[in-house]
């Protein structure tokens, strides 16, 4: 079982205790939605910090630190973060990181994201779970979150040593005008510069055992999007991308590919994936007659 923190040796600032404090507030006492945000750059310690502060957060429900073993708190894209956030609920977690993992380099993930978030606040009353997003830069996020005043908290963690890391905590209210210059400039990041910060911090980098923990945890989710990045490369189908090309179900597709022995490239989490060309030899067995045979084979089934 993890150890819990000890509340008096914080691995971060005051300063950003007192905020977490705040947010930890308004969840549990005053019932209103919270999200805390931190983005930065490659390398500058996001998923660090966002342990910080989960550990922190379980310390005030009297809870161990996350367990970045099991890693029931931690989700990688958005799929994993909505079986986690069921888990957190289930056992009572008061907060779930969710690291995008490279999600909004996939075509239509963006959308995807912000649609998963505005309907997990929309039940935040059952759920009652803080939200930490680790993201590169806060700005692809929907204004319609920010209308319904839910993200609270914005740490941008840049300037990071060999020791430790450092960032800036931005309101609510001056997230507006981050976003706002973000429009104009054309080297966006600047914008975190011109616009005043509510406070400094810094936080420890983690002790060597669970750091080590984490760079695994961080390498599967890597690995994992460079196995899709990679089948996406070589142009490779799954069955559910035929159906959609032919206008058919999948269940159809998988009985004429197995009658036309046509057989998969590659099987990546429990998914086969064919050569792009086997979408034009299932529309030629249809230009070919092959419609009227399959579909009394799909009505006797």
């Amino acid at each position: 079982m993890p150890s819990t923190i000890c509340k008096n040796e914080l691995p971060f600032s005051k300063k950003l205790a007192e905020n977490l404090d705040y947010i930890f507030e308004r969840v549990y006492s005053k019932n209103k939605a919270g999200m805390i945000i931190i983005d930065g750059g490659v390398g500058e310690g996001k998923t660090t910090l966002g342990v910080h502060i989960t550990d922190y957060l379980n310390a005030k429900k009297g809870l161990p630190v996350l367990d970045l073993k099991e890693l029931d708190q931690l989700a990688m894209g958005g799929t994993d973060f909505a079986k986690k956030l069921l888990i957190c609920n289930a056992k009572s977690f008061p907060v779930i990181l969710y690291d995008e993992a490279g999600d909004f380099n996939k075509r239509g993930s963006l959308t995807r994201f912000n649609a998963l978030i505005n309907r997990t606040f929309e039940t935040y009353r059952a759920f009652k779970v803080i939200v930490v997003l680790l993201l590169p830069s806060f700005s692809v996020i929907d204004n319609d979150l920010f209308d319904k005043s839910i993200p609270r908290l914005l740490l941008h963690v840049h300037s990071r040593t060999e020791k430790q890391g450092s960032g800036d905590g931005f309101s609510l209210y001056r997230m507006f005008y981050i976003r706002e210059k973000m429009k104009k400039l054309i080297v966006k990041p600047q914008a975190y510069k011109i616009v005043e910060p509510n406070f400094y911090f810094h936080f420890k980098d983690l002790e060597p055992v669970r750091s080590r923990l984490l760079d695994l945890a961080s390498t599967r989710g890597k690995i994992k999007e460079l196995k899709h990045a990679e089948i996406r490369f070589e142009g490779l189908v799954s069955y559910s991308d035929i159906a959609k090309k032919v206008n058919r179900s999948e269940i159809w597709v998988k009985q004429i590919l197995k009658s036309m022995k046509i057989k998969p490239e590659r099987r990546f989490e429990r998914r086969f994936y064919f050569h792009q060309s086997t979408t034009d030899r299932v529309l030629d067995f249809l230009d070919d007659g092959g419609t009227l045979k399959l579909k009394k084979k799909e009505s006797e089934d």
